[in-house]
């Protein structure tokens, strides 16, 4: 039976995909539509919000790779539990690990479909990763012209390469292990937004200046890029506070992997080109 990648034109979603290939999985990527995948594998438009979609998807299929959707999670377990369906692994947050999850819009949605998920009658592991390295992709305009603006550059986050997640998934996914267990992921160490512009000048070979934006300007420009309204603050308020305390770094990487988790450095080598 295969092994259903849905989002696999996401940056983790292809990283999920890459890992199982490289272990010998049957796998088949699904996107909402399948025709812009570039992929070496079998493919299937898919999307979670229309569960008229989802039979011909999962057919055959033994184990999910899922993104955190919360519109469209009902009738993706009733068509996961009609197919057959034994494993689902959830890319969710770390958001809903903290103390004050109760409190945060973000930590709310995402913790709805990981209670869709613990009630269905098949097996799920969560994977609650906190910052990405990814993110460091939105300065790329900025960084043409030799600037990083960012709020708070001295928050400390335990930013994760998405291999890295992919790893985790693509082992979790084969092996069918981790069932019932919520994993907080992180790159090896803290790093502060500041420490990873020096990591990006030094890699690109170029000099970045540093601007620090107030949370008001930062709101405004996630708002600008489509961030419900609602979000930025809360987003801003766990940057602050991770200014006072570093974001929590774990081992899980390397305990489910048997490899450490890549740093910083590595992964801005590894997209130098998506800065040129």
């Amino acid at each position: 039976m295969s092994i259903l990648v849905t989002g696999a034109r996401g940056h983790v979603g292809r990283a999920v995909l890459d890992a199982l290939v490289t272990a010998g999985q049957d796998v088949r990527a699904s996107s909402r539509d399948a025709t812009t995948l570039d992929v070496p594998v079998a493919k299937v438009s898919a999307d979670l919000e229309d569960p008229s979609t989802l039979d011909a998807a999962l057919h055959g299929v033994s184990a999910v790779f899922l993104y955190t959707r919360p519109q469209g999670i009902e009738g993706f377990v009733k068509a996961a539990e009609a197919a057959g369906v034994r494993h689902v692994v959830l890319l969710s947050s770390g958001a809903t690990l903290e103390p004050r999850s109760a409190q945060s819009r973000i930590a709310r949605l995402h913790r709805a479909v990981e209670e869709a998920l613990i009630a269905a009658p098949f097996a799920e592991t969560l994977l609650n990763p906190g910052s990405f390295a990814t993110n460091a992709l939105g300065w790329r305009e900025d960084i043409a012209s030799g600037v990083v603006r960012t709020p708070y550059a001295d928050s400390r986050v335990g930013a994760i390469h998405e291999r890295d997640i992919g790893d985790v998934a693509a082992k979790i996914l084969a092996s069918g292990s981790h069932t019932g267990q919520a994993l907080r992921l992180s790159g090896p160490s803290p790093i502060s937004f500041r420490e990873q512009a020096d990591v990006l000048a030094d890699v690109l070979g170029k000099p970045l200046r540093v601007e620090e934006l107030t949370p008001e300007q930062a709101a405004e420009r996630m708002t600008a890029l489509g961030w419900p309204p609602e979000v930025p603050p809360e987003v801003l308020r766990a940057m602050e506070r991770t200014t006072r305390e570093p974001s929590v770094v774990t081992d899980v990487v390397r305990e489910v992997t048997g490899n450490a988790p890549r740093t910083f450095r590595q992964w801005a080598e590894e997209h130098r080109a998506d800065f040129a």
